[in-house]
């Protein structure tokens, strides 16, 4: 009797470590590799290490990221003034810290979803925590403006 012949597709479709074999093949990793892959997340290391002021990131993501500055603004203006307070207040925090701290503050908010300003509005550091790209733009402009201008955070539609 002759056996039914598999598909060819099935045949040649990769094998997946099961088991204990998939525990070994995790354990092998090397530790730079978890690391090398964490370095941008949850915040890229560019804003990590900038020296510039949270009005400066703005700044830089108004006029080189305008479709995230925004979505931003028009985002923070559809909050409470007490939200839209404390989420300036936390971002002036964190650009004041070092970038060990900003490290850690980095990994807690990683882990950590129990922030008021996060409770309140979810997506309140996205301009100033956001993808690589992005965190590119405002970090190789942002040291091209004040460090004190308050007139980033009011923005309107009809700018």
């Amino acid at each position: 009797m002759n056996r039914p012949r598999r598909s060819r597709a099935r045949s040649v479709r990769p094998r997946r470590p099961r088991g204990a074999s998939a525990a070994v093949a995790i354990w092998a990793l090397p530790d730079t590799a978890v690391a090398d892959a964490t370095d941008d997340y949850p915040i890229p290391h560019r804003l990590i290490v900038t020296t510039c002021a949270a009005e400066q990131i703005l700044a830089a993501a108004r006029d080189f990221t305008p479709i995230y500055y925004e979505r931003y603004m028009i985002d923070k203006h559809s909050k409470s003034p007490q939200v839209q307070h404390a989420a300036v207040d936390t971002a002036h925090c964190f650009y004041s810290l070092n970038p060990a701290d900003r490290t850690a503050y980095s990994e807690q908010m990683a882990t950590n979803f129990a922030d008021p300003v996060t409770a309140a509005w979810p997506n309140w550091a996205k301009i100033f925590f956001n993808n690589k790209g992005v965190a590119a733009k405002e970090t190789d402009h942002c040291a091209e403006y004040p460090p004190d201008d308050p007139s980033v955070w009011d923005w309107s539609p009809a700018r």
